[in-house]
């Protein structure tokens, strides 16, 4: 199946619901990313892998350059006999299947609303 990514922009508070089974153009919705909820470093932009990682085990907001965006994922640490770190690890990804990506940066997923 192909994919199309769009770019809506709302304005605050009118965003629509949707969930995985919202159709659209004759598909089906498939991932939603809320941009605005990238938190940023002190000099306003995020981290590029090359420089840093991520902490290990810790979710983050990654960057993928082939086309996702950015989506929720984490740096699964290898672990040896007696769970001693190898020094090896993998990318994962909140939504399974994902395959083909190219992350290139990573910034902390920020805190919730103090009030709901």
């Amino acid at each position: 199946m192909g994919k199309v990514t769009f770019v809506v922009e709302f304005e605050d508070g009118k965003e629509p619901a949707v969930n995985g089974h919202t159709e659209i153009l004759g598909g089906r919705l498939c991932r939603v990313a809320w941009l605005d909820v990238i938190a940023l470093d002190d000099e306003g932009s995020c981290n590029c892998v090359h420089d840093c990682l991520p902490p290990g085990n810790q979710q983050v907001l990654l960057f993928d350059a082939n086309g996702e965006g950015w989506i929720i994922g984490w740096r699964s640490l290898w672990y040896g006999p007696g769970q001693v770190e190898t020094g090896e690890w993998e990318w994962s990804f909140q939504i399974e299947g994902m395959t083909d990506l190219d992350i290139t940066h990573w910034a902390p997923i920020p805190e919730g609303p103090e009030e709901l």
